[in-house]
C-alpha cells in the first residue's frame, strides 16, 4: 500500500460489513475504523486523522449516522469532508435527510462493489480538488496579505525618503531614521559622524556610553552585521543599530533588512547634501569675509594715496619758493605733478570699479547659495 494512499474512515457497528467494505475497496486506500458514531467523532476530533472520505452507516445504536455526520462536520478541518451514507433504507426522505446534514452521496445496502469503488473514487477526487482549491486560496490570501503588509512597510520607507528632504540638520536626519524604524516596530539607535559633530540618537530617548562606544567601534565591521536579534548597518558616515529584529518571522526579517538598507541609503544621500550645504555656507562666509577684507584694504589704500598726494603737493609748493626755480621750470614741474596726479586719480577710479565688481560678485554668490539652500 502506498504511503500516499488516501485515508478512508469506515463507521459501521457491523464488523462483517466493515470487512466487506475494506475488501471491496482493496489496497488503493488506507483505512481507519470506528464501530459506532461516538468513536468516529472522537477519531475526527483527535487531530490524528484526516480522512478524505467517511463511509457512514445510518443505522447505529446510541448515535445514528445523521447525528454522527453533524458532529463530525463540527470538528476542526472536517467542515468539507466527503460523507457517503450507507443504508438499507432507500426512501427519499432518508436521502433528503442525509443531504441536509451534509452528506455528499447515499448508497443502498447491499452495496454494489463497482458502484462503491466508483463513488469512493469520485469522492476522493472531489476531496483532493477541494484541498487543492483551499491551498491555492490560502496561498493567494497569504500573498495578498504579504503584499498589504509589505506595502505598509514600504509606505514607511517612502514617508522617510520624503521627509528626509526637509531635514536641515544632522540631528533632525538622525531622528527621522529613528522614527522610520519605530514605524516598523523596531527599537534602534543611530549614529551620524560628520567633520563638525557626532550625533547619536536612540528610540529610547537616551544613549548609554557603552552603546555609543559600541557603535563607534563597529562602524568598520561591515555593511550589514547581525547577531541574534541585533542588527547593525553601516553606510559610510551612518551606523544604525537595531535591537529587536523579529527572528520568529524570517520573511519579515528579510524585508526589514531590505527596508532599512534603503532608508540608510536615502539618509546617506541627504547627509551628502547637508555636507554640500555646509560647504556652501562656509564658501559664502569666506567670500563675504574676503570681500570685506579687500574693501577694507582698498579703503585704507585710497586714504593713504590721498594723504601722499596732499603731502607731495604741499611739499612741492614749499619747495618752489626754496629752490629758486624759474617760472618755466615751475610750470614744467607742476605739469609733471598734474600728469601723475591724473594717473593716480585714474588708478583710484579703477579701484572704485574693482570695488563695485567685487560687490557684484559677492551678491551673485550670495544669491546662488541662497537659491541652493532654499532648494535643499
Amino acid at each position: 500500500m502506498s504511503g500516499s494512499a488516501s485515508e478512508i474512515l469506515i463507521v459501521d457497528d457491523s464488523s462483517i460489513d466493515l470487512l466487506i467494505t475494506k475488501e471491496i475497496l482493496g489496497e488503493n486506500y488506507s483505512f481507519v475504523e470506528a464501530s459506532n458514531g461516538r468513536q468516529a467523532v472522537e477519531l475526527c476530533s483527535s487531530g490524528k486523522h484526516q480522512p478524505s472520505v467517511v463511509l457512514l452507516d445510518v443505522s447505529m445504536p446510541d448515535l445514528n449516522g445523521y447525528e454522527t455526520c453533524l458532529q463530525i462536520k463540527e470538528c476542526a478541518g472536517f467542515e468539507q469532508v466527503e460523507v457517503i451514507f450507507i443504508s438499507a433504507n432507500d426512501a427519499i426522505d432518508e436521502k433528503r435527510r442525509g443531504y441536509e446534514v451534509g452528506g455528499s452521496d447515499y448508497l443502498i445496502k447491499p452495496v454494489n462493489p463497482d458502484e462503491l469503488r466508483r463513488k469512493v473514487a469520485l469522492a476522493v477526487e472531489r476531496a483532493s480538488t477541494q484541498k487543492s482549491i483551499e491551498a491555492q486560496s490560502k496561498s493567494a490570501l497569504d500573498t495578498a496579505m504579504t503584499a498589504i503588509v509589505d506595502a505598509g512597510e514600504q509606505g514607511s520607507v517612502v514617508h522617510f525618503l520624503r521627509d528626509s528632504f526637509k531635514c536641515a540638520t544632522t540631528k533632525s536626519l538622525a531622528q527621522a531614521v529613528i522614527d522610520a524604524a519605530t514605524n516598523l516596530g523596531l527599537s534602534s539607535t543611530v549614529q551620524i559622524r560628520t567633520p563638525w559633530e557626532v550625533i547619536t540618537v536612540s528610540s529610547q530617548g537616551t544613549c548609554s556610553p557603552l552603546e555609543i562606544e559600541m557603535l563607534t567601534k563597529l562602524k568598520d565591521s561591515g555593511r550589514i552585521r547581525q547577531h541574534a536579534n541585533r542588527l547593525i548597518l553601516n553606510f559610510n558616515e551612518i551606523s544604525h543599530l537595531i535591537k529587536n529584529l523579529p527572528l520568529e518571522d524570517e520573511a519579515k526579517c528579510g524585508r526589514y533588512r531590505d527596508h532599512l538598507a534603503v532608508i540608510l541609503e536615502g539618509a546617506q544621500t541627504r547627509l551628502n547634501a547637508l555636507f554640500v550645504i555646509e560647504e556652501m555656507n562656509n564658501l559664502l562666509k569666506e567670500t563675504e569675509s574676503s570681500v570685506n577684507s579687500i574693501r577694507s584694504l582698498q579703503s585704507m589704500s585710497k586714504g593713504k594715496n590721498i594723504k601722499i598726494m596732499d603731502e607731495m603737493l604741499e611739499e612741492i609748493q614749499v619747495g618752489l619758493f626754496e629752490y629758486g626755480l624759474t617760472e618755466e621750470q615751475e610750470n614744467l614741474l607742476l605739469k609733471m605733478v598734474e600728469r601723475y596726479s591724473e594717473k593716480i586719480f585714474s588708478a583710484y577710479e579703477d579701484g572704485l570699479l574693482l570695488d563695485e565688481r567685487m560687490n557684484n560678485i559677492a551678491e551673485t554668490i550670495n544669491r546662488s547659495v541662497n537659491r541652493f539652500l532654499a532648494s535643499h
